[in-house]
């Protein structure tokens, strides 16, 4: 819990120097490097090393990718925006185990299935590449506005 806590203010610094969106990339390379290091895992210590990193860098990136779609979001709409953020978070707890577990099977191994997380990365960084930022807020803004405006009286 400690160092879930810590990611927070540590990405929160990262992203003012750079934004939420490349501190975001920079958490899924952290990901990718903890991925392949846990697939060469030779050590209980290494092993808590890991957890330890996966804990710190989950506590940042939620914080960023939460802060990165709520300004991407018009703020008139943010209950229908945040409850699919929600729904997908859940989706995403119940794919990713039973992928988890499927290349488990598959490979009768759990190393493989370590590494195989790597693709949800790049897959997941590969599509943020795509996002633009800037045309996301300013839509965001244009539909508050229209939204929001007092109604002209006929």
């Amino acid at each position: 819990m400690l160092a879930y806590l810590l990611g927070k203010p540590l990405f929160s610094g990262i992203a003012e120097k750079m934004d939420a969106k490349r501190g975001i990339l920079l958490a899924l390379m952290m990901y990718t490097i903890i991925a392949a290091w846990g697939y060469q895992l030779n050590s209980v210590i290494e092993f808590w090393f890991l957890a330890w990193m996966v804990a710190v860098v989950q506590g940042g990136s939620q914080a960023l990718s939460r802060s990165l779609y709520a300004s991407m979001s018009p703020a008139s709409k943010s209950g229908e925006f945040f409850g699919l953020f929600g729904i997908m978070e859940k989706f995403s707890a119940i794919l990713g185990p039973l992928l988890f577990s499927a290349a488990v099977m598959m490979f009768n191994s759990s190393r493989p299935a370590v590494l195989s997380l790597v693709a949800f990365f790049v897959i997941g960084g590969g599509i943020l590449m795509t996002v633009n930022v800037e045309k996301g807020r300013r839509i965001a803004r244009e539909e508050d506005a229209r939204l929001l405006q007092p109604e002209m009286s006929a």
